[in-house]
């Protein structure tokens, strides 16, 4: 499911010009996110949904289940909480890892072990690689100031995946 590029959406106005079938929906609210799940389901897109940005949204079981609910087909999450009850419920994760330097990385790491986490998106993107040596067998996808076509294509060299919300990279059909 994650190959190459995922578009990275933080503005409905993006819609577009979405070529990837993956999608990260970054923003929403809970009022509005029903409707744009809708919108990008409407146009075949797999949707997952960083419900960490979904404003008015807490954390916890209800919210993971009212991400499901709303079409979502999976969630985003830095949030060990949310990611443990998306997993339970077999909802398709996402776990985010800020690489800030190499104590954050070790953190970063053993919590993923811990949390048997297989799907993992690394920022910023351009750490991935280095990153991604240290997390052999699991999903992994690069985000975050990966802006040119060179640096996509030596991304994913390492990764399955990048997700990016640099319009000029989403129209590409890069695989690694």
């Amino acid at each position: 499911m994650f190959k190459g590029v995922i578009a990275a959406i933080w503005d409905m106005d993006a819609l577009g010009e979405v070529k990837p079938n993956v999608v990260f929906l970054l923003k929403s609210d809970i009022l509005n996110l029903k409707f744009h799940i809708k919108i990008l389901k409407d146009r075949e897109k797999t949707v997952f949904v960083d419900m960490d940005f979904v404003e008015g949204l807490g954390e916890g079981e209800e919210a993971v289940l009212f991400v499901k609910k709303s079409g979502a087909d999976g969630i985003i999450t830095i949030k060990p909480k949310n990611y443990m009850v998306a997993k339970r419920k077999g909802i398709p994760a996402v776990l985010r890892f800020f690489a800030l330097d190499s104590k954050a990385v070790e953190r970063g790491v053993e919590q993923i072990e811990s949390l048997d986490a297989d799907v993992v998106e690394i920022l910023p993107g351009l750490v991935a690689p280095k990153v991604a040596k240290k997390l052999p067998g699991r999903t992994i996808i690069a985000a975050g100031l990966v802006e040119t076509v060179q640096e996509a294509q030596e991304i994913l060299k390492h990764v399955s995946a990048i997700s990016t919300s640099s319009r000029n990279l989403w129209n590409l059909t890069l695989q690694p």
